[in-house]
């Protein structure tokens, strides 16, 4: 199914991994949208083994952080799409991980997304530390001083 290349276009994550967003996928291309569904870095189906928080607990020992790492891949996915030609890139996530990739990503890119959709989110990263959320499980979103500076609101504020 194809969509012309000037038509707007939507970039569909879901923690659950790209095998998920059918149903969104379906709804955007019968809208006449160009329709991105993708798995970021240590998420989704490639990356469902009990090691990934490993690889990227190594990651971060070099300084760099796994969140940002999606991040800059979600900002570089959205470029190639209006290089290629769509004049607007709206986002739409499913799960906590996405959903703060997606915040971040449109807090550094502000006016990159026409929109931003977030389906089953958390409203704070106090949640990882409340629920509790495993570190295993959520690697990405352990963030060294994320939460103490910026929450999901204020992440959210940066995105206009």
């Amino acid at each position: 199914i194809g969509a012309n290349d000037s038509a707007p276009a939507t970039i569909i994550l879901d923690d659950k991994g790209k095998g998920a967003t059918s149903e969104p996928v379906a709804e955007r291309l019968y809208r006449g949208e160009q329709v991105l569904a993708a798995d970021l870095p240590f998420q989704g189906d490639a990356w469902k083994q009990d090691s990934t928080w490993l690889f990227e607990q190594m990651i971060v020992t070099t300084g760099a952080r796994p969140l940002g790492i999606e991040a800059a891949h979600l900002i570089e996915l959205a470029n190639w799409m209006k290089r290629r030609g769509a004049p607007r890139v709206r986002l739409e996530t499913s799960g906590m991980r996405n959903q703060v990739v997606a915040l971040v990503a449109a807090a550094l890119e502000p006016g990159l997304f026409s929109e931003v959709m977030i389906r089953h989110g958390m409203p704070s990263l106090r949640y990882l530390v409340d629920k509790p959320v495993k570190y295993q499980d959520a690697a990405d979103l352990f963030c060294l001083d994320l939460y103490k500076f910026a929450d999901l609101d204020r992440l959210a504020e940066g995105m206009d």
